[in-house]
């Protein structure tokens, strides 16, 4: 295949996107020069020649970017030649391709483009991905086929480049790519449904890449009830406080002080005035604004949701249900998003597992969410804090176990619970917990009324802000006591409780399991986490055991894996069922470390 140019109407995207640094600027010139009196007419025309020579920067840019940038798909490797002040020359062998991400904001949404990236199985550093930024939709959808299928680069692109831009020629697919014609026909047939190589005569790309006659399972679509579990998570009481974060570079740039000393004494008398109204205004306004951005970001986020799993190579047998294996020569497409499309499609044999998340507001509403454990996921682009790994919204519990299952090939296996050292073990740090900051306010109130605090103040240990007569007055009153025991009483009534509850619920969400595919792990009190890990990406493994754990007879036992986390830990478990738990999902790989038989066993 020869080498290609990136589509030239991404000038075009550049330039749309070259006005949000041109609004800022414009606003900064009209300032300054209306401050100096100048006419409006020549601050309009100030502002239209720094907009053009900002656009055209931008654009200059952009055409000696696409002048001096390449790609090309060859039978063994992707390579891409960029850079315009250091050149740089990339090639990445096809077997390590492990995902591909395409993403388009709305301007390259209008102008049919999008970003692609591809995996390539590192971890966190920017050579594990190769991006091409950007390609026509119908060229990255050609590309991420032949990339995930093995199928050869010359069945899917015409031998000579397409120019950027250009329209297909006659009788080519509508996605840009080469259709296998039947035995006998001529290059000037249209390829008709069905037509090419026999089934059973080998592998085939019968009409469209990687077997596209062949069907594309559907395993979730959007549903929007799904929509009431967008406000159950922290963020939706914060609400106003994100609203000013992302106001406050506009507001200032337009010169309004937001967390000016002016406006924070204006706050401050409204809300004393009267606080039994203003107050709970202001945490109902909170909390509508923060409702009200969870639903609008998963309306975004989420929209036109799918989770797809592609079919494998020609000729590789049909996927099985969920109650027994599956084979694992297929691909899962996550497509999703509003405004900005994005679309992520995994090489099943690249999965190493599949983990349901379950943090604390979302559980008690009932809800999860199915993330992958799979090698060569790329990071979250910067300024973005959205999984790359989420396979699901969230979306009720029960249906994400049944898409869990789907994702990993064969039914997780059942949770054993952890002995009950565990719950002891997790009952005493609560108590800790509470009792440790309660002692010390009681203490320092005993401390205050045997006159601690006064004799303390006397020579000088306060400083001279405890000398003023208010804070005497509170000392030898007894004000300051009385405030130092309602800390005391309120840890307890408050605190103790709370971490009560967490410590059971931290008990109860430990579990182990072992299943003729995956190795279960689950834990987590405020935020649970249920990860089924295939047995076959197990690479080693990590036994830690603390002081208190060794006396309780408990230990932590960790797979290590290249995906994911990279470490999944099964927490708290018996020595000896830990071990053998260990020994059983690997066989060989701890046994040469274990010592069997006799008084005193693992």
């Amino acid at each position: 295949m020869s080498w290609r140019r990136l589509p030239r109407r991404s000038l075009a995207v550049s330039a749309v996107l070259s006005l949000g640094a041109v609004v800022p600027v414009d606003v900064v010139v009209v300032r300054v020069l209306h401050g100096r009196d100048w006419a409006w007419g020549t601050i309009a025309a100030v502002a239209a020649v720094a907009a053009a020579l900002i656009v055209a920067g931008v654009v200059a840019y952009d055409v000696t970017r696409l002048r001096s940038t390449r790609w090309r798909l060859t039978p063994e490797r992707l390579e891409l030649r960029s850079g315009v002040v250091s050149r740089q020359h990339r090639s990445v062998p096809r077997d390590r391709v492990r995902s591909v991400d395409l993403r388009a904001d709305p301007v390259r949404r209008a102008f049919g483009l999008t970003v692609v990236k591809i995996g390539t199985g590192g971890h966190g550093d920017e050579s594990a991905e190769l991006t091409l930024d950007p390609l026509t939709v119908t060229e990255a959808e050609a590309l991420r086929r032949v990339l995930l299928s093995g199928a050869p680069a010359d069945v899917f692109f015409t031998d000579a480049p397409v120019l950027a831009g250009a329209p297909p020629h006659e009788h080519e697919p509508s996605w840009g790519i080469e259709a296998p014609r039947a035995e006998g026909s001529s290059p000037g047939d249209v390829p008709s449904r069905g037509s090419g190589p026999s089934r059973g005569s080998g592998p085939s790309w019968e009409n469209g890449p990687a077997g596209a006659a062949r069907s594309v399972e559907v395993v979730a679509r959007l549903r929007w009830p799904w929509i009431r579990y967008a406000p159950l998570t922290v963020w939706s009481f914060a609400g106003a406080a994100l609203v000013l974060g992302a106001l406050y570079k506009p507001l200032d740039a337009l010169g309004v002080e937001v967390f000016s000393g002016e406006t924070a004494a204006v706050v401050w008398g409204w809300l004393t005035e009267r606080p039994w109204v203003t107050v709970p205004l202001v945490v109902a306004g909170n909390v509508v604004a923060g409702v009200t951005g969870a639903v609008l970001l998963f309306v975004e986020s989420w929209g036109g949701y799918r989770l797809e799993r592609e079919p494998g190579r020609p000729g590789a047998p049909p996927a099985r249900s969920q109650d027994g294996p599956a084979p694992r020569d297929g691909r899962w497409r996550v497509r999703r998003g509003l405004l900005t499309s994005r679309s992520l499609t995994l090489d099943e044999s690249r999965l190493r597992g599949v983990e349901i998340r379950e943090p604390l507001l979302l559980r008690l509403g009932g809800g999860a969410r199915v993330k992958a454990v799979a090698t060569g996921l790329g990071k979250a682009p910067e300024g973005e804090t959205e999984d790359v790994a989420a396979l699901t919204p969230p979306l009720p519990r029960a249906e994400a176990a049944r898409i869990a299952a789907r994702i990993a090939g064969a039914r997780l296996p059942e949770s054993v619970p952890h002995p009950a050292a565990a719950r002891r073990r997790r009952v005493r740090r609560a108590l800790i917990a509470a009792a440790a900051p309660a002692s010390a306010f009681a203490a320092t109130a005993w401390w205050i009324r045997n006159g601690g605090a006064e004799a303390w103040n006397r020579a000088g240990g306060l400083g001279a802000w405890a000398r003023a007569g208010e804070v005497q007055a509170w000392i030898r009153d007894g004000v300051l006591e009385a405030w130092v025991w309602g800390a005391a009483a309120a840890v307890l009534l408050l605190v103790l409780p709370l971490a009560l509850v967490l410590a059971v619920a931290g008990y109860r969400g430990l579990g182990h399991g072992l299943g003729g595919r995956h190795l279960l792990a689950r834990s987590g009190a405020v935020v649970r986490r249920t990860v089924a890990l295939d047995r076959g990406g197990i690479v080693g493994w990590t036994i830690t055991q603390s002081y208190v754990q060794r006396r309780a007879g408990l230990l932590t036992v960790s797979a290590t894996t290249a995906a994911g986390d990279g470490r999944y830990d099964v927490v708290d478990v018996g020595g000896d069922t830990g071990l053998d738990l260990a020994a059983r999902a690997v066989p060989g790989l701890l046994e040469p470390f274990l010592v069997r038989g006799g008084s005193r066993r693992g």
